[in-house]
This record gives C-alpha cells, structure tokens and sequence, in this order.
C-alpha cells in the first residue's frame, strides 16, 4: 500500500473519531442559561446573535425578569427564540440545578438598575441572585452592554444626552467594576462571536486533529485582516480540509484554503450547516 493512500485512509479514520468525539463535547458544551432583563436597547441584535448561536447547535434555557416581563414581554421573548417556556420570577427555580445544566451565563439585556446592582453586590432579584452564584460557583458570564452603557447612541437617541458628568462617571464605574469581576462585557451585535470564541477555546479540539496527522500535512493557520467588525477570515494551509478543521474555526466568516487543497463532502456539509463559506484561492 503506497504512502498516498495509507494517509489517505489514517485522514478519513482519525475524521470519524473527531467526529464522534466533537459529537459528545457539543452535547456537553453547548447549553446556555440566557438571562433577560428589561432593556429593549439592543434587544434586535442581541436576538439575531442568539438565533445564530442557535443555528450552530447551541441550546438555551430563558430567564426573564419582571421588567423583562413588562418592557419585552413573555411572548415576544419565545417568539423571537422560537422556544415554548421560560422562567420567570414566580417560579421560584432551583438556581443551583440551572447552573450546573448549564455551561454558560448569557445576558443578552443588560440594563443600567441590574448593572448598578451586580456592580454593588445586591442579589435581591432571580436574575441577580443567579448571577451571583454563578460568579460563587465560576461560570462563564457574557453580557451586553448596549442598554447600560451611557454612551450608547441609541440610548442618547432616545433620552438625550443631558446627564451629569458625575452621574456618567458613576455609571462607568459600575461597568469597570463588573469587568473587573470577570464578567465578559460585549456589544449586542458582537454577542455571537463573544460565545463562539468562548466555545472555541473550551472545546479546544486542535490537539485531536494535529497530533494524529502526518508530518506532510500538518496544519498551520494563518490570520487574515477581517474587513469589518463582524467579518472574520482564516487561513488554512492543509492539503485534506475535513470537517473537524470547519468546525474548529466555527467562529469565523470564510475559512480561505490552496486552491489544490481536497475539501471533504463533510467538510462542506458542516461549512453549510454554520452559514460558513470556505474560498480556495
């Protein structure tokens, strides 16, 4: 058996155990508890970000609070989500049960009250109260800031740009100290590629794939210049682009390859499946 074909072979067994492998992790991974509360500024993008994070296979439970209740309303949140329930703050949840259900902490609506709150420690609500835990228990939390930043301009849009110098300053505060909690502050529309880059990492599985491949076809990656904010490129320099090598780069837009690079019929299906285009150039 010439050299060609034995590579050939050990690429297509090493991509069905990755598969399978990267089956099981998903399973594991891909659970988020999404926390609503009452900020309707950035709520269309938080929501096109998190119908995305859904197409790539992640699963959600839904927390609202009563302003959420109010402002966004129940409907409008399982409509928009395409889910049948969420909690609420009635309901009184095991908190401890939704974070170990879950891997990650969402707040896709972060307003300026339940920003001033965490900032400061007050726990008084179902939302801040499982914040707080999952900070006790260090979970993952990503949120936006759309709504609770002082400066945003659809905020000023809104309400004017009239506020006290000290009073922004305050509010500022509030979001430094937050992150200095490491809680993960994003913008709404870049919400999708916060979550990927955190699943990407925890995931992690470069090791599966490099190791197992010969010496002939390793993988190395070069970087592009993404042209805007939410276009993201990678370069892949293999000679066999499988589908864990798609699904490794899942965070980004295009993922660029030689021209007389092989793509596998599950490579392209995966690039298919997570809306990711791959260009040979």
């Amino acid at each position: 058996m010439n050299s060609e074909l034995q590579n050939l072979i050990q690429n297509a067994l090493i991509e069905y155990i990755v598969n399978k492998v990267i089956e099981k992790l998903e399973q594991r991974q891909k659970t988020a508890l999404v926390l609503f509360t009452g900020a309707s500024i950035g709520f269309r993008q938080s929501i096109e970000s998190l119908n995305k994070l859904q197409q790539n296979g992640w699963q959600f439970k839904v927390v609202i609070s009563k302003a959420a209740e109010e402002v966004l309303t129940e409907d409008l949140i399982k409509k928009s989500l395409n889910i049948e329930s969420v909690i609420k703050e009635d309901d009184k949840p095991d908190i401890k049960e939704l974070l170990d259900q879950n891997n990650l902490i969402i707040i896709p609506s972060l307003t300026i009250n339940t920003a001033s709150k965490i900032a400061n420690c007050i726990s008084d609500t179902l939302i801040t109260n499982i914040v707080s835990k999952a900070m006790m228990s260090g979970k993952k939390i990503i949120a936006s800031l759309n709504a609770c930043c002082i400066e945003n301009e659809e905020r000023k849009s809104i309400y004017g740009d009239n506020v006290s110098l000290a009073y922004k300053n305050k509010l500022k505060n509030n979001l430094e100290t937050i992150k200095s909690y490491e809680i993960e502050l994003t913008t709404s529309e870049n919400l999708f590629y916060k979550v990927e880059k955190y699943s990407k990492k925890n995931l992690n599985t470069n090791n599966l794939v490099i190791n197992n491949q010969s010496k002939d076809n390793k993988k190395t990656i070069d970087l592009k210049q993404p042209q805007d904010k939410n276009s993201l490129y990678i370069k892949l320099d293999k000679k066999v682009i499988s589908r864990a090598d798609v699904y490794e780069n899942r965070g980004y837009n295009y993922i660029f390859v030689d021209k007389g690079s092989l793509i596998t019929d599950l490579a392209k299906e995966e690039a298919k499946k997570l809306n990711l285009k791959i260009k040979q150039e």
